[in-house]
């Protein structure tokens, strides 16, 4: 891939999806018809802004390992559930690319971070149970970086929208944007020309941009973009030529130019949403609960003379802190 961020790519070659708009499922907003006071359920309310702070935690997953890392992931959520931690996330897999999980915490404020970090560290059983689990992810992962990030709505082109649509999106494509030194602005008036050509064109498709703070060797910038289906991947090659004939063919070739110039790497990567590994809220799973809270299948009934399947019992493990 050219070392363009997510327009970009679409601008040069339609590679990276944008949904149209009989694609996306928005909450809905609509009045509702009248009702009794006792029939009309509370309306979950969910930000009109995305967060201004990521904590992103990508673990690379040794080949062979990915379901047994998923279980272990899993406890990790049922025990930060239960113990109803402030600090929400969503887990992302890898569709393509290495076996990768990401899990993109949510904060107002980096004092968020402290403070989910001091509601772990207060709860004795809560981090006994963490750090269990964590010695078990490391015959399980092969290596783990954390980055921090914060919302750049200056560079983002209606980030609104990605907030509204995140309870029904499914996949996320991904864009890391590596810069060379002192090459800051130049990107940034790339970046406001394609916000700029997606209002002419009135695109649907909202390119919501952080920039990492900490966490990576030089500066970086990461680029999401929702879709619904990869049904939406389809249209990309036309949707990237209507961006490209709006902006012109020698607006576009200098930008691919100036962007080539000033980026030092470029890793696009594609994600599907696991409900299994996200920890959110019930007003926010409840905008499609059968996605977010789906009931597990019903076990099969055992055959008369079939043996238990459950493992048998082994010697107690060390008792956690009360």
């Amino acid at each position: 891939m050219k070392p363009l961020l997510i327009a970009l790519a679409a601008i040069a070659q339609g590679q990276n999806p944008a949904p149209s708009q009989s694609a996306v499922q928005l909450p809905n907003t609509a009045a509702p018809p009248k009702a009794s006071p006792a029939a009309v359920a509370p309306v979950p309310k969910i930000p009109f802004e995305p967060p201004k702070v990521l904590r992103i935690i990508r673990e690379f997953i040794k080949p062979g390992k990915t379901s047994a890392h998923e279980r272990a992931s899993m406890n990790a959520v049922r025990l930060l559930a239960r113990a109803k931690a402030p600090a929400n996330f969503i887990g992302l897999s890898a569709v393509s690319g290495d076996e990768e999980v990401w899990f993109i915490e949510s904060h107002d404020s980096f004092a968020s971070i402290e403070a989910a970090d001091t509601f772990v560290g207060n709860s004795p059983a809560l981090r006994w149970n963490l750090n269990q689990l964590e010695a078990q992810d490391a015959e399980l992962v092969s290596s783990t970086r954390r980055l921090l990030a914060v919302y750049r709505k200056d560079l983002s082109y209606r980030g609104d929208q990605l907030a509204l649509r995140l309870p029904n999106t499914r996949y996320f494509s991904v864009v890391m944007v590596g810069l060379h030194p002192a090459r800051d602005a130049e990107f940034s008036n790339i970046v406001g020309m394609v916000a700029a050509t997606y209002e002419k064109v009135k695109s649907d498709q909202p390119l919501v941009v952080y920039q990492v703070v900490s966490g990576s060797a030089g500066l970086t910038y990461l680029f999401f973009s929702p879709m619904p289906s990869l049904q939406t991947m389809d249209a990309a090659a036309a949707r990237g030529r209507a961006v490209r004939e709006a902006m012109g063919e020698e607006n576009a070739a200098a930008m691919l130019k100036t962007s080539a110039e000033v980026t030092a790497t470029t890793e696009s990567l594609l994600f599907a949403l696991n409900p299994r590994l996200s920890y959110v809220s019930r007003e926010f799973a409840a905008l499609d609960p059968d996605f977010w809270t789906p009931k597990p299948p019903p076990k099969p009934p055992v055959q008369p003379g079939t043996p238990d399947p459950s493992p048998a019992p082994g010697p107690p493990g060390p008792a956690a802190p009360k």
